[in-house]
């Protein structure tokens, strides 16, 4: 992820881009990073752990909200604007400055590994979402192979970390007190190579 410009942009500017272009760009204190498009098996994979995630939490009695890649995430500490793939909200969603498109107050984060945003994702993008006080847990699926990890915040600086990595397990998001298995989260996923 790079930055498209050399000069910086102010936040009133990146959203008046926004609102005009197709494309999604992510901010960051000045910067706009463009998003390259997401292919087939990404989005057959957010589309299988957003259907996931709301027949999980159908039978709870807390009212989730689950919400898509559109939805964008003010990080007000970064000065960001970041784009997950999917998101949970307890309750109510809480807007950045009356837009309906961005939320301030995620619980669950989701992020499906690109080859060309792994790192980030894994990284700068966790580090961002850590800065955010409703944000409780982030959750990772690989998209080469199946590996689901869950990262959840025990404390104010600390994660543990829950993997699943073959297709006949489950993954427990303790944020949610649900269970999700592996299998379908890849629902029609072909695998064309091992992990690395």
């Amino acid at each position: 992820m790079v930055a498209t410009a050399e000069r910086l942009y102010s936040i009133e500017e990146y959203l008046a881009m926004e609102d005009r272009n197709l494309e999604k760009s992510e901010y960051y204190d000045g910067e706009i990073i463009p998003m390259a498009g997401a292919k087939a098996v990404h989005n057959l994979i957010t589309a299988n752990v957003i259907t996931a995630l709301n027949n999980a939490l159908d039978a709870k009695a807390d009212t989730y909200l689950v919400l898509t890649s559109d939805t964008k995430i003010q990080v007000p500490a970064l000065r960001s604007f970041l784009y997950p793939d999917a998101v949970v909200v307890c309750e109510a969603l809480e807007f950045y400055d009356d837009r309906e498109d961005i939320i301030t107050n995620p619980l669950l984060i989701v992020e499906v590994l690109s080859p060309g945003t792994a790192r980030y994702d894994k990284g700068r993008k966790f580090d961002y979402y850590k800065t955010l006080p409703s944000f409780q847990e982030y959750v990772l699926i690989h998209q080469r192979f199946p590996m689901v990890t869950a990262s959840y915040k025990i404390a104010k600086r600390t994660w543990q970390d829950t993997e699943a990595d073959s297709l006949e397990q489950t993954i427990y998001l303790r944020s949610l007190a649900v269970t999700l298995d592996v299998k379908r989260l890849y629902k029609g996923v072909t695998f064309r190579s091992a992990p690395i």
